[in-house]
């Protein structure tokens, strides 16, 4: 895998202020979330000007990263040299248990955020994580979206077959109980903090169900069909 680089992107984090303030999903409220951090910013989620909510946000931004500027820097530099510690150990454990597949190419970015919305982007194989975040929650939402990024590259090229009875959004609710169930286990416990892995509320009927899943299988191929099977069947 690419080693992880670190910085900040304003533009980026506007763009994603602008879109997070009307996000609801999956039992969280992001727009609630951003308020509750920047109170500012609720005169533009109440604004139906797209130019005048694009412009206090960019005013805004512009003026909370040049009063935090070093703030931003430090956290920076803390997460990046904790997560040196950290990913030697993460590729291995995570190349044997998807059994030597190789991480897919891509930037490897981590962006620091003033929102903690942590937002991925497949493509780029680049994802935000929140600058105020204790580092073991920091390296879980590092360890979080690296482990999607391969998740899905696995699938699309392994296991099309298999994944093409998913719509969308269930692909999405396998990729996200795969990974509380696999950052919970103890093949990982050395790499993330048990205390910050845990599901969306509407995944929680299912845990037990992957749980065992993952008891029975021997590596990541066998776990993410089993869990094709439990997402598709239920009720």
């Amino acid at each position: 895998m690419k080693k992880l680089r670190f910085c900040t992107n304003k533009q980026l984090d506007e763009i994603m202020i602008e879109q997070f303030l009307h996000e609801q999903g999956a039992g969280v409220d992001f727009g609630k979330r951003i308020i509750k951090l920047h109170p500012k910013l609720k005169s533009a989620k109440s604004l139906e000007n797209t130019e005048q909510k694009k412009k206090i946000i960019h005013l805004y931004v512009y003026n909370y990263y040049r009063s935090h500027k070093e703030a931003i820097s430090q956290s920076i530099k803390n997460l990046q040299k904790a997560w040196h510690k950290k990913e030697k150990e993460f590729v291995a454990v995570t190349g044997q248990f998807f059994m030597d597949y190789q991480f897919p190419k891509g930037k490897y970015i981590a962006y620091a955020s003033i929102v903690d919305c942590n937002p991925r982007f497949l493509d780029s194989k680049t994802f935000q994580f929140f600058y105020k975040k204790k580092l073991a929650d920091a390296i879980h939402t590092i360890v979080h979206e690296l482990l999607h990024f391969i998740f899905f590259d696995f699938v699309e090229k392994k296991l099309k077959s298999e994944i093409k009875i998913l719509t969308e959004e269930q692909l999405w609710d396998l990729s996200e109980i795969f990974n509380v169930v696999v950052l919970g286990s103890a093949q990982y416990q050395n790499i993330v903090d048990k205390k910050y892995v845990f599901p969306y509320p509407h995944h929680k009927p299912l845990l037990s169900q992957f749980r065992k899943a993952y008891k029975d299988s021997c590596n990541a191929e066998e776990f993410i069909k089993r869990g094709v099977t439990i997402i598709k069947t239920k009720k």
